[in-house]
C-alpha cells in the first residue's frame, strides 16, 4: 500500500545537474585537472564533502575540503544567480497530482538544507512537502539507506510502502537498500546512469501520477 512519495532533488525536482557539473569542472581547472563533464556523473546523490575529498585524494588537490566545498558552492551559486533555477519538465505537476491525492511527500537529497529550502522556496512548492532531509542530517550518505530510512521514519510510514524518485545510480540503490519502491529517472537529456535496481525507469515525469505510483504496489 502507498503511504508516501519521496522525492530527490537535484535532477528529479530542479535542473541543477549542469550547475554542479560545470561548477566542480571550473574549480578542477583551477588546479590544473581537467576531466569529461562525464566524470561527475559518479558522484551524484552523494555529498558535497564525500565527492570533494574523493577528488582531493585522487587529484592530489593542495586545498581542505571545506575550502574546496565553499569554492564550488560559490561558482554554482553564482551560475544560478545567473542564469535562474528551472524546474524539471513536469516535476511541479506531478508533485501537486500526489499532493491532492493526499499523499505525503518528504524531499530527501544530498543537497545541504539550506540548498533545498532555496529550491523550493524559489520554485514556490515548500508547501506541498511534510519533510526535508539532508545528505549531512544523516550518518551515511547514497547508496547507503541512511537518508530514505529517516524521510520514513519521520512521515510515521513503512519504507516499504514508500516510493522513491531518484535520477541517480547512487540514489537508486540508497532506495533499494532501504527496501523502498523506485521510480528511476533516466533523463534523456544527461548520459544514461545504471538505474537498473529501480523497480521502474521512465524517461519523462509526466507519465507519472498517482494511479501510476498505487499500481506499483499491485
Amino acid at each position: 500500500m502507498l503511504e508516501a512519495v519521496l522525492f530527490d532533488m537535484d535532477g528529479v525536482i530542479i535542473d541543477t545537474e549542469p550547475f554542479f557539473l560545470r561548477s566542480e569542472n571550473m574549480l578542477l581547472k583551477e588546479f590544473g585537472v581537467t576531466v569529461e563533464l562525464a566524470y561527475h556523473y559518479r558522484y551524484q546523490g552523494t555529498t558535497h564533502e564525500y565527492m570533494w575529498q574523493t577528488m582531493k585524494d585522487e587529484f592530489n588537490l593542495p586545498a581542505p575540503v571545506n575550502e574546496l566545498v565553499e569554492r564550488a558552492n560559490k561558482i554554482r551559486n553564482a551560475l544560478i544567480m545567473q542564469e535562474g533555477l528551472q524546474p524539471i519538465p513536469g516535476a511541479i505537476d506531478l508533485i501537486k497530482n500526489l499532493y491532492e491525492n493526499k499523499i505525503p511527500l518528504a524531499i530527501a537529497s544530498s543537497s545541504p538544507l539550506k540548498d533545498i529550502h532555496h529550491a523550493v522556496a524559489s520554485l514556490d512548492i515548500e508547501a506541498y512537502f511534510s519533510y526535508f532531509v539532508s545528505g549531512e542530517s544523516v550518518e551515511h550518505s547514497k547508496p547507503a539507506p541512511d537518508i530514505f530510512l529517516d524521510a520514513a521514519k519521520n512521515l510515521n510510514v513503512d519504507p516499504t510502502n514508500c516510493i522513491v524518485l531518484e535520477d541517480s545510480k547512487n540514489g537508486v540503490n540508497a532506495a533499494y537498500a532501504a527496501n523502498c519502491k523506485c521510480i528511476g529517472f533516466s533523463n534523456p537529456n544527461f548520459p544514461a546512469q545504471d538505474l537498473s535496481n529501480a523497480t521502474v525507469i521512465i524517461t519523462d515525469l509526466a507519465t507519472v501520477d498517482a494511479d501510476f505510483c498505487r499500481n506499483l504496489f499491485k
